[in-house]
């Protein structure tokens, strides 16, 4: 699976995901993760890719043309318009749009590209939207820029996909899972300054740990 994700800095990028389980994905040839510069696509000599706002206010606007070229070199775009490609899907990050969960990134890690649009500044041109499948947001709150979310719905997707992860079970028992928290876990130290194991975990009963664990997940 490819993930292209478009900003100003690839390099946030690019030190997150070459380490790590993302990192190890990429060397097995899983996953390829792609940070794609829009500074790259500007016919501005000073590879501006923003400017300020119609109208006036404050702050400056991230411009639709870098945007639209990057997504023109990705074989996205075209004449104007989006190119529709089975199996691929282009999410904008935007306080606006729907809320990631663990739902969506199951549904995500059955494409072969997700393509992220990462906002900075005072937000994009509204006709960046022309472009674009879905908004996506990671929660109610103001970052720096879609960096950081488009990071989180990447390692989330990815670790979904098969062969990510070193071992296969980690994911059927783990957070989020039929909607469950994944159950408290121990390990040695027994006792430490007197906060002790569940003497259930230490009991060898499989069934009843089985059971232990089900009841606090729920």
């Amino acid at each position: 699976m490819k993930f292209n994700i478009l900003t100003i800095f690839p390099d946030l990028i690019h030190h997150y995901c070459d380490d790590s389980i993302l990192g190890r994905a990429q060397q097995k040839e899983v996953i390829d993760v792609c940070a794609c510069d829009m500074r790259e696509f500007t016919l501005d000599k000073h590879r501006r890719v923003d400017d300020k706002p119609y109208g006036g206010g404050p702050g400056m606007i991230l411009q639709v043309e870098p945007i639209y070229r990057t997504l023109e070199n990705l074989g996205l775009v075209k004449d104007g318009k989006k190119i529709k490609q089975n199996k691929t899907k282009i999410i904008i990050m935007d306080p606006d749009g729907k809320k990631f969960d663990q739902k969506m990134a199951h549904k995500f890690s059955k494409l072969e590209n997700l393509v992220i649009i990462c906002g900075r500044y005072e937000g994009f041109d509204e006709r960046v939207y022309k472009f674009v499948d879905e908004k996506i947001s990671v929660g109610d709150f103001v970052l720096a820029g879609g960096e950081l979310a488009a990071l989180t719905i990447t390692e989330a997707t990815a670790r979904l996909i098969p062969e990510v992860l070193g071992n296969k079970e980690s994911l059927t028992a783990e957070t989020f899972v039929d909607g469950s928290i994944e159950y408290p876990q121990y390990t040695r130290p027994d006792n430490f300054n007197g906060l002790k194991v569940p003497p259930i975990l230490l009991s060898g009963d499989h069934k009843k740990i089985e059971e232990w664990r089900k009841k606090q997940s729920r």
